[in-house]
């Protein structure tokens, strides 16, 4: 691996590592435990992660998993569940303080000039930002790395073509996480109710989870075209399991599936109707039936075209069979 690739994986690996003491930094700061500042052992761990990497990979990166992606996640994401759930104790707080039945999302506190002792040192950090702010840009900075970081990380066995529709990906991939837990976690229903934060917290985890798989739906070039029967083949189960197959099985299974069942719940369930909600659920639907349909087509496609030399090949074997087999069925009466 060249001097460039070295340094962009760990440019990386330091962004990741950056923004993972922010988060941890925050966390302690609003719950003030210094016991909260363990979630930072993920974070040196990326140190060990890249010389393992670095020196047992080829290219520089894992096939299909990134454990530098599942470390940042590792450090970020339960700081994130935390800051949620002091926002939920806010809610709660001010909801009995005023004598409320039901919750508003305008409880949050601004903050001043945020300081804090570190190791006998004083930090400041010079922004006036509302907790939910605060939850809000940590979330938002966390997808925007992951990509980023997708970007700057070595290659590995990826070629340029399916790096940029991974990046792609990512960037749609990421646009819905952010809708879905921004929209979710700012209903009425939700912000007072701790088991559905929990569970689309669980969910929007689930989502993440993504990130760490290196899967593209760029299929290998095809060497040689398969006979078919009828100018159509339908490939076994095992056949099936390529590349792109396994990309959008995991997009169902771990983002549009589970989005999709927590919006119909909050539609049926507690008849949270707005343009919003309505359109991305929608748009669930479509995906999960265009992505359906895709698989279809990957699984039963036409056969390629054949090419010339494959043609030129078999005609080649075939006249070489026929003229063997009439040499045999010759050689008898030669005899005779």
């Amino acid at each position: 691996m060249g001097l460039m690739s070295f340094l962009k994986a760990l440019l990386a690996r330091c962004l990741f590592a950056i923004h993972g003491i922010i988060t941890i930094w925050r966390v302690t700061e609003v719950h003030s435990e210094m016991i909260y500042y363990l979630l930072v052992i993920p974070v040196c761990l990326l140190i060990l992660e890249m010389i393992i990497t670095l020196k047992f990979t080829e290219n520089g990166e894992w096939k299909w998993f990134c454990p530098s992606v599942l470390l940042y996640l590792a450090s970020v994401v339960p700081g994130l569940w935390l800051l949620q759930f002091d926002l939920y104790n806010t809610r709660i707080a001010y909801r009995d303080s005023m004598g409320w039945e039901d919750c508003t999302s305008e409880t949050t506190y601004n903050s001043s000039a945020l300081s804090s002792n570190v190791a006998g040192l004083q930090v400041s950090v010079p922004v006036s930002l509302s907790d939910d702010v605060w939850a809000l840009s940590l979330e938002q900075f966390l997808l925007a790395l992951l990509i980023v970081g997708r970007w700057l990380l070595p290659k590995g066995s990826l070629t340029r073509d399916q790096l940029s529709q991974l990046l792609l990906v990512y960037i749609g991939m990421a646009a819905d996480i952010l809708e879905f837990s921004l929209e979710s976690l700012q209903e009425q229903v939700v912000i007072c109710n701790l088991v559905l934060i929990i569970i689309i917290l669980g969910m929007w985890n689930w989502s993440l989870l993504q990130f760490t798989l290196v899967l593209t739906s760029v299929s290998a070039p095809r060497t040689r075209a398969a006979k078919v029967t009828g100018g159509r083949s339908c490939k076994g189960c095992c056949r099936c399991c390529e590349n792109e197959i396994w990309a959008l099985c995991t997009t169902i299974i771990m983002q549009d599936g589970p989005f999709l069942a927590m919006r119909l719940y909050l539609l049926i369930k507690f008849n949270v109707i707005n343009q919003m909600m309505l359109f991305f659920t929608i748009k669930n639907i479509l995906v999960i039936l265009l992505q359906l349909y895709r698989m279809a087509i990957v699984c039963c496609d036409k056969a390629p075209a054949v090419e010339p030399e494959i043609e030129a090949m078999e005609a080649g074997e075939n006249n070489e069979d026929h003229i063997s087999s009439s040499q045999k069925s010759l050689a008898p009466q030669t005899t005779n």
